[in-house]
Parts: structure tokens; C-alpha cells; sequence
């Protein structure tokens, strides 16, 4: 019964990590799409203000 125990939370961490590094992943694309939006504003307010 003890192995099984060890087993099963085993698993859980393995399947909390995972979703920590997913969570991780699309925290990074977003911040990625982020940043080229307001690169793109800025670049396009400094051709305006020219």
C-alpha cells in the first residue's frame, strides 16, 4: 500500500510541474506578444511624430 502511495504522488508532482511549466510557457508567449504590441505602438508614434 506505501509503494502505491509513493506512486500516486509521484504522478501528482510530476503532473503539477508539468502544468506549472505550462503555466510558465503561456505566461511567456503572452508577454512575448506584449512586447511586440508595444514595440509596434512606440514605433509607429515616433513615424507620426517625426
Amino acid at each position: 500500500m506505501q509503494k502505491d502511495c509513493r506512486d500516486c504522488l509521484g504522478i501528482r508532482y510530476r503532473i503539477n510541474s508539468l502544468d506549472q511549466t505550462w503555466k510558465w510557457l503561456h505566461q511567456t508567449i503572452a508577454l512575448h506578444d506584449y512586447l511586440i504590441s508595444i514595440t509596434a505602438i512606440q514605433s509607429n508614434f515616433s513615424r507620426f511624430c517625426q
